[in-house]
């Protein structure tokens, strides 16, 4: 995203805190200004007190005036300060709410696109840049514009010939300034990238820290993670440089022009154009112009790097989301359940091959329909259909005989609930992981639910019940409490579709049973998919679908399958063979 559009961005989200900036800008014009009368007492002072006759009313009265000037920068910086922060961080923490909304609304294919570290590291690194930026660096730039200005405008009105030989070195700074702008920009968004890098390897690492002790992989890990963690080191010293150099040269060039500002200026008083009152306040002027220019150079740094890091925020908040909403959808009605795919062909990006290719089948409402096949043959991808979580590419997915597509996305997936192969569960209590299923649910109605899941029993073992946490993805519980959890959440939901993959694969027996008889007491009158790659788990199908490449090839029951001596045949002797 362009630095323009960014800044065009961040104005308009920034527009309703305009009155709160306003008066922040205000106070730090004040602070800015007022930065001038302390050289310009000392003048006073000089010329009027240290003399052969002093006014001692004048040293009093500059005295005052340097207080009052100072306490009153103090605190109008300290109200600015606050107000800037707070404009900046309810900015930001709307931006960071926005772009959570954003993540949990992304259609499934783009979500897939997108590693979780990177994610991460666009609400950790840059959103932190932006802090770093409205907390510190924005406020500090205002007073010290506005003290650059009011500075630079008395010196022009005490001695323009003088203040002159500034502007000879303005270009170069100026040069200086935006070289190395480009340079920051570039060297963040490397930064950036890296840090993103380093953040999707540790995620991806502890997701998988099981399999890597398994593997004993944990020396090659951490190599791994070594060479990313050196990328990032290495990006962002580079970026340290850039930030740090940009003063230093700013500063080099300001301080040769002080040097020939002061040998004009003792000139002019030998020549008798200024007084020791005037040139003593043109130099305090001066040491209050140049170390608003060393500042400013560093606060463009760092808000070009808050620039990068709003962009890459940005870039997330504009991805499409669904319409769960869909204004001009179907009026809501209770789903019965028919399930129609019709010669759906679907594609997960345009240069792919397709991953459905004419899909044509009909589940009828109340209906168990096991989806078997080798791995990879689409059986996940035609379930996905149902929920909308893809829409095809041609053809149409229709529930009751209305199209998916024209149906408001949150009353379909109000009807639906799945249990995943790996159930998904969140660091909360048991209770908190089945009432996922309708948040509404009673106490009573959550241990019923466990009850017919067979989950009560394990459940009521624990010193604290249903508030036992269940820790990182559940890991406290075994494998079959889980899955056992994910039942209790669908019988929960009392769902009109429901779809099972392979719940009881990987399982021991005793889970199994207990697991099948929770699926007995909650498959009748619900259409169910069943996604079997074991075809010892398809016995309550009422249907087989058979899929392979992409299609549905063989359509019927176990026994009129077999007696094809198809392809759904040839699968079930490779897999009972022997037996």
């Amino acid at each position: 995203m362009e630095r323009k559009e960014v800044l065009a961005r961040i104005r308009r989200e920034a527009r309703p805190y305009l009155p709160q900036i306003v008066v922040a800008m205000l106070l730090g014009t004040l602070a800015g200004v007022l930065n001038v009368v302390p050289p310009a007492a000392f003048s006073q002072i000089v010329n009027r007190v240290l003399v052969p006759h002093p006014d001692l009313r004048v040293l009093y009265l500059a005295i005052l005036a340097i207080w009052v000037s100072l306490i009153t920068v103090n605190v109008a910086t300290y109200f600015q300060t606050y107000l800037t922060a707070w404009c900046g961080q309810h900015l930001i923490k709307r931006l960071r709410i926005d772009l959570f909304e954003r993540v949990l609304n992304l259609r499934i294919g783009d979500f897939d696109r997108w590693r979780p570290g990177e994610l991460i590291s666009r609400f950790s690194a840059d959103l932190q840049l932006m802090t770093d930026a409205v907390s510190i660096s924005l406020p500090q730039m205002v007073v010290a514009v506005v003290t650059f200005v009011s500075s630079l405008a008395v010196m022009i009105w005490l001695d323009w010939f003088l203040t002159l030989s500034l502007f000879v070195v303005t270009p170069a700074v100026s040069f200086v300034v935006s070289r190395f702008q480009v340079l920051i920009t570039n060297s963040t968004k490397r930064t950036q990238a890296r840090i993103a890098d380093l953040s999707a390897n540790l995620t991806e690492v502890l997701q998988g820290q099981r399999v890597v002790k398994a593997f004993g992989r944990e020396d090659y890990e951490v190599a791994r993670f070594r060479n990313r963690n050196e990328d990032f080191f290495g990006a962002y010293l580079k970026l340290t440089q850039f930030v740090a150099t940009q003063p230093l040269v700013v500063s080099t060039i300001m301080l040769s022009a002080v040097a020939v500002i002061i040998w004009l200026s003792i000139r002019e008083v030998l020549v008798g154009r200024l007084n020791n009152g005037t040139v003593f306040q043109y130099w305090l002027l001066l040491v209050t112009l140049a170390n608003p220019i060393n500042r400013l150079a560093a606060f463009f740094g760092e808000i070009n790097k808050a620039l990068v890091g709003a962009g890459r925020v940005l870039e997330i908040l504009d991805l499409p989301i669904e319409d769960l909403e869909r204004r001009d959808a179907a009026a809501p009605r209770r789903v019965a359940g028919k399930i129609t795919f019709d010669h759906v062909v679907l594609r997960y990006a345009p240069d792919e091959p397709p991953a459905l290719n004419d899909v044509n089948a009909t589940v009828e409402a109340g209906e168990i329909v096991a989806l078997v096949g080798p791995s990879g043959a689409g059986k996940t991808t035609i379930v996905n259909l149902v929920p909308g979580f893809y829409l095809p590419e041609s053809g149409r997915v229709l529930i009751d005989d209305v199209d998916v597509a024209d149906l408001r996305l949150a009353d379909l997936r109000a009807a639906i609930a799945i249990v995943p192969q790996d159930p998904q569960l969140f660091r909360a209590s048991i209770a908190e992981n089945i009432r996922y299923g309708r948040l509404e649910a009673t106490d009573d109605e959550v241990r019923a639910a466990a009850r017919e899941a067979n989950a009560d029993q394990f459940v009521s073992e624990f010193p604290e019940g249903y508030a036992t946490e269940v820790g990182e993805r559940g890991v406290r519980l075994s494998g079959g409490e889980r899955q056992r959890i994910a039942i209790a959440r669908a019988i929960l939901r009392d769902p009109r579709i429901l779809i099972l993959d392979e719940a009881t694969s990987a399982l021991d027996s005793h889970s199994e049973v207990l697991i099948e008889q929770a699926l007995d007491r909650l498959l009748p009158g619900r259409t169910t998919l069943i996604i079997a790659h074991r075809l010892s788990t398809i016995r309550r199908a009422n249907r087989i679908f058979y899929v392979e490449g992409g299609r549905i090839l063989e359509t019927g029951t176990n026994e009129e399958l077999l007696a094809r001596h198809g392809a759904y045949a040839a699968l079930h002797a490779r897999q009972f063979a022997g037996t």
